[in-house]
C-alpha cells in the first residue's frame, strides 16, 4: 500500500500536465499489484476523470491489450 500512496502523490503533482500524467500512470500500472490497481482506478475516476479521462482511457486500453496478449501467448506456448 505504500507504493499506491506514493503513486497517488506523484499523480496529484503532475495531473495538470497531460503527457506527464500519462507517463506516470503507465509507471503505476507496472509497479502496482492487482488489488492496488483496482483501488487506483476508483481513485482516478473520483479525482481526475473530468480533467484527464482521455489519458486514463488510453493508458488502461494499452494495459488491457498487453494483459490479453500476454495471456494469449502463454496459452500458445503450452
Amino acid at each position: 500500500m505504500q507504493m499506491l500512496a506514493h503513486q497517488k502523490k506523484v499523480l496529484e503533482n503532475v495531473y495538470y500536465d497531460k503527457v506527464l500524467f500519462k507517463k506516470e500512470l503507465y509507471k503505476c500500472l507496472a509497479w502496482l499489484e492487482k488489488e492496488e490497481i483496482e483501488e487506483l482506478v476508483e481513485w482516478l475516476n473520483k479525482n481526475y476523470w473530468d480533467s484527464n479521462s482521455k489519458e486514463i482511457i488510453a493508458v488502461f486500453r494499452f494495459y488491457m491489450i498487453k494483459k490479453v496478449d500476454t495471456f494469449y501467448y502463454q496459452k500458445i506456448e503450452k
